[in-house]
């Protein structure tokens, strides 16, 4: 029975990936007329579900190797590829090329912040912004464009949507140190 309590932080985990696959895969779905809003919606219950594995991770005792690899994959998805995603879905057509080069350079530095993260020892602080942070601002972003963006100067936004994006990517892969709020050696915010 204990063995199966530790896994709760891995079925979290998995719950996350699970979400983040959602959100890519509701994007492909023709006529659903609420798809960009249970895009965002899979994203930031991602978020929860970061929060929490990495929480219980703590609090059962649970962290091993396997969980930080996991929770990393996991992140890569529903905080890297799924907001970038919505961003390529909602930028116009004529903008592509500058929201694409912002969107690869963004899951880059999601990939190589993660990597960073697993690799070294932040039990006291992160190094760069964590990606759940960075995709999560995305995702709202994103509620942004939408309300506001998307019927003013489409053009414009879309210079605005790939600046934002880059600007996160950079904060991403920096090295300034950034405090822990949250306990030691947590498997959340990577």
């Amino acid at each position: 029975m204990r063995s199966s309590i530790k896994q709760i932080p891995n079925m979290l985990t998995l719950t996350n990936l699970f979400l983040g696959l959602m959100s890519i895969l509701f994007l492909t779905q023709a006529g659903h007329p609420h798809k960009t809003l249970a895009v965002m919606a899979f994203i930031l219950l991602g978020a929860v579900a970061d929060f929490l594995d990495g929480y219980l991770a703590r609090r059962l005792n649970a962290s091993t190797d396997m969980g930080k690899q996991l929770d990393s994959f996991a992140d890569l998805v529903t905080f890297g590829i799924a907001p970038i995603s919505l961003v390529n879905y909602l930028v116009p057509p004529a903008h592509s090329a500058l929201i694409l080069v912002s969107s690869l350079v963004f899951v880059f530095a999601g990939a190589y912040r993660l990597a960073r993260y697993n690799l070294g020892d932040f039990s006291d602080h992160f190094v760069g912004l964590p990606i759940p942070v960075a995709g999560v601002a995305v995702a709202v972003y994103c509620a942004a464009y939408l309300q506001w963006g998307a019927t003013q100067h489409p053009g414009g936004s879309t210079v605005i949507t790939a600046l934002f994006v880059l600007s996160l990517s950079a904060l991403m892969v920096s090295r300034k140190k950034v405090k822990r709020v949250c306990g030691t050696r947590s498997k959340t915010l990577k």
